[in-house]
């Protein structure tokens, strides 16, 4: 049975319409698929997909790679069988690894003469709005050069609060940071299905996904390896994800890597519409950026000026706040059931929102020091989770 959003009657449309337009393309391959690759016996499907890369970039192609694989050669390396929970040891060996990830992958792309450049981020890069700037420039300025970005996580220094978690997640923000037309996840298996294919022999490959929603989410069975962190369930959310901020995605299979297909509009894989929810890059911003530094409580009045009315949050409607939070964080903004409703930035620091919570713009105007803000959060830096045109 299919599952309840696909869409076959809109596949044709669809995927056709997003990929003859798509240009600018963000490759992940995860630990198992590249450890797989580098043995003897399937060198000549990595080969395949670099010379697909290599002849599409003379179509006007640009193509970016989210590459895992650090920590899991180091352990090779080291004959360290499964991959430890110690932080430290973690760390380790994703320096022992990292450099050799990226002589494999210049030893690819060399005989080409095309150039790979190393990106190394943690999680504070997108917490930071102008060194999330930076990042993003310096990813293009690596596109303009000719070379190709390959992106991992800095696994050798990140600590939790700094970790993106997988790069599934890492791919999703690539996605954003480089307006990317689709973002290609290649996996273990030929794509998304109905039912566990590693359990139900009669397991279908779903072609076409409309919405990633919590139903879906939900039926997502995981397998489980010592290599890598993520599974479908962190694939779809990576989707989900991208999609949302209007690129398009598709899971597939990278033991049998067909870029080529891909590209040319071929049924492969699973494929995930995109819609232009977040469609200004500042939302796009606010969007992925989840860890938030604090929260705000708003009566009904409030909440219905912005979900239904398109407002900024004024301080009259404010009722609390929660956590300590500086002018220019990003926070959660919360109605009286408890509910998370939206996130933006805010103009004031949480001490200040206390002092002037309920009140007037004009009351506050006679009272404050320094610069003054009517908004707390402009609707122009926020965005509300539950409307859709938003």
């Amino acid at each position: 049975m299919p599952l309840p959003n696909e869409s076959p009657l809109t596949l044709p449309v669809d995927r056709q319409t997003v990929i003859s337009k798509a240009r600018r393309v963000v490759l992940k391959l995860g630990t198992k698929i590249l450890l797989d690759h580098y043995g003897n016996e399937s060198k000549e499907r990595i080969d395949k997909l670099v010379q697909d890369m290599i002849r599409l970039r003379s179509e006007g192609y640009t193509f970016s790679i989210v590459s895992s694989g650090a920590v899991g050669i180091g352990m090779r390396l080291l004959g360290v069988e499964s991959r430890p929970t110690d932080l430290k040891k973690i760390q380790a060996l994703a320096a022992v690894g990292q450099s050799v990830l990226m002589e494999r992958w210049n030893g690819l792309f060399l005989p080409y003469g095309v150039h790979m450049a190393q990106i190394l981020l943690t999680y504070d890069i997108i917490e930071n709005r102008q060194r999330y700037l930076y990042a993003r420039d310096c990813l293009c300025s690596v596109l303009d050069y000719g070379a190709i970005p390959v992106i991992n996580e800095n696994d050798s220094v990140a600590v939790d609060e700094l970790k993106f978690g997988d790069n599934d997640t890492l791919s999703a923000l690539t996605a954003i940071l480089m307006d990317a037309d689709l973002l290609i996840l290649f996996s273990d298996i030929d794509g998304l299905y109905d039912k566990n294919p590693h359990k139900y022999p009669d397991a279908q490959r779903v072609s076409f996904v409309d919405q990633i929603d919590d139903e879906l989410l939900s039926r997502v069975e995981d397998k489980q390896n010592d290599l890598s962190l993520g599974g479908m369930r962190s694939k779809l959310l990576a989707a989900q994800r991208s999609a949302q901020v209007g690129t398009g995605v598709i899971i597939t299979n990278g033991f049998r890597p067909d870029l080529s297909g891909i590209l040319n509009g071929e049924d492969i894989g699973t494929f995930f519409r995109p819609d232009k929810k977040y469609e200004k890059k500042r939302k796009r911003w606010i969007f992925f950026n989840h860890k938030i530094k604090g929260k705000i409580f708003i009566d009904r009045g409030a909440e219905e000026a912005l979900t239904k009315n398109s407002r900024s949050l004024l301080p009259g409607g404010i009722i609390k706040t929660e956590k300590d939070f500086m002018e220019g964080a990003i926070v959660g903004i919360y109605n009286l059931d408890n509910e998370m409703i939206g996130k933006g930035i805010t103009h004031y620091s949480s001490n200040d929102i206390e002092r002037i919570k309920g009140q007037r713009t004009d009351q506050i105007k006679s009272t404050s020091q320094g610069r003054f803000y009517d908004e707390v959060i402009h609707r122009d830096n926020m965005i509300i989770i539950s409307r859709e045109d938003e």
